[in-house]
């Protein structure tokens, strides 16, 4: 043992001390310290209470060991009695500066390791390649039914039911068309009502500002409600000869004996305007038949509602019409008017199929239209195709909807399906007549 350690001990001088007291220990000012120096300072230097004395260590005076469990102390500057206050103040400037210092080098550390972290993650990343599964998983998987539902169906004997509901829903076209019907015929007075005639001509729609056919942005038969269209109940000259060859063919089938009736007719119609200025004019048109002279209709027709169905698939579009054709009462007889001069007269070549079981009969008419115009009288050839629905059978099914609203929609529907067989028939004969003339 050191003559410096009995020396140095300063227990009984100052009594014990109290380490977590705010201060400071230097160790470069162990020199200070050694008894030689301690004692010439105590000679000339005034006493200072509460001393703090140096910890004993067992190191060369000449290394400098700074323990890491421990903090550095500095060593409070000797100071006077009179200023206590001031250098105690100094101390906590000096601490608090070198606690910022470190502070700065932690957060300095911090952003570093951030920096590191960042970067490590980012290298594994453009690296790393997806990984594999062994077994697809559920959600990459491809769906497959697991219920078989057409194993049970017998092949054999396979039906297919039309629905659900086992009924076929009508169209939205066919539902429209119905209930238009059915409202027209409702505005019809009931008296009057056994008197309409409702019929499908065929022709091209034409809009009122050019002579062609309209071309709306529709790919399927659809109703046109431009109040300014109208439609033009002409067929090519060709095409009508090749439908009537077909129907006559129809209707001389073997399958189809007793269901068809075959008239023919060739007869003239002269139109007469009859009223007052100031009342509402009347159409009376007489019917004459050209070969025995005789007047076989003369009656009075208005015009009710009509609904024209564009068919843009199709060659072909068509309108539907309802008129009340009134006959012309016995004290205003035909004889009375064959003396003026008609506004329109028309001879017609007509043929008639009446199918009883679908309630339809369709025209094949070949019409002569005798206008008198400025340049004098002209006459202008057009070939006309209809279709007219049984009034009888219409009526019928009108009175028994609140009933039995099956009959009446059956009616119309059979109707509208006659007419589409018929625009559909001219569609592809004219077709094939164009390929014919290709070749």
């Amino acid at each position: 043992m050191n003559d410096f350690d009995d020396e140095t001990d300063t227990d009984d001088e100052f009594g014990e001390v109290n380490f977590d007291d705010g201060m400071t220990f230097d160790y470069d000012k162990q020199d200070k310290d050694l008894p030689q120096k301690k004692q010439a300072e105590q000679n000339t230097k005034p006493s200072v209470t509460n001393k703090i004395a140096k910890p004993k260590l067992e190191a060369e005076p000449s290394m400098k060991i700074k323990p890491d469990s421990e903090k550095e102390v500095e060593e409070p500057p000797k100071i006077s009695e009179g200023t206590t206050e001031s250098a105690s103040d100094n101390i906590q400037k000096k601490t608090s500066v070198d606690n910022i210092f470190e502070e700065k080098s932690s957060l300095q550390s911090k952003r570093n390791n951030v920096k590191k972290d960042l970067q490590v993650l980012n290298e594994i990343s453009s690296n790393s390649k997806p990984n594999k599964y062994s077994n697809v998983p559920m959600w990459a998987r491809k769906w497959k039914p697991t219920i078989n539902a057409l194993q049970n169906i017998d092949t054999k004997d396979f039906k297919v039911d039309p629905s659900i509901l086992n009924i076929i829903p009508d169209d939205d076209l066919t539902k429209s068309v119905q209930d238009w019907v059915y409202a027209t015929v409702y505005s019809i007075p009931a008296d009057l009502r056994q008197f309409i005639e409702m019929e499908m001509k065929f022709g091209l729609i034409i809009d009122a500002k050019g002579p062609d056919r309209i071309t709306p942005p529709i790919s399927s038969q659809a109703i046109y409600t431009e109040l300014d269209a109208h439609l033009t109940p002409n067929v090519d000259e060709t095409l009508f000869k090749e439908l009537n060859k077909y129907i006559r063919g129809l209707s001389e089938l073997n399958e189809n004996s007793g269901k068809f009736s075959v008239i023919e007719s060739l007869s003239k119609d002269s139109v007469y305007r009859v009223g007052l200025t100031t009342q509402r004019p009347k159409f009376l048109r007489m019917s004459t038949d050209i070969k025995t002279g005789r007047v076989g209709q003369f009656i009075e027709k208005r015009h009710i509602a009509q609904l024209l169905l564009f068919s843009p698939k199709d060659s072909y579009d068509a309108k539907i019409s309802i008129n009340l054709e009134l006959p012309v009462p016995e004290n205003d007889p035909p004889e009375k008017y064959q003396s003026q001069t008609p506004i329109s007269e028309r001879t017609k070549d007509r043929v008639s199929y009446i199918h009883n079981d679908s309630c339809t009969r369709i025209d094949v008419t070949k019409v002569q239209n005798h206008n008198q115009g400025v340049k004098g009288r002209h006459t202008e050839v057009t070939h006309e195709i209809e279709i007219e629905i049984n009034t009888p059978a219409l009526l019928k099914s009108f009175d028994h909807i609140t009933s039995d609203s099956k009959e009446y929609a059956s009616v119309i529907r059979t109707f509208l399906n006659n007419g589409t067989l018929i625009r559909r028939k001219l569609t592809s004969l004219s077709y094939d007549i164009f390929e014919g003339q290709k070749k």
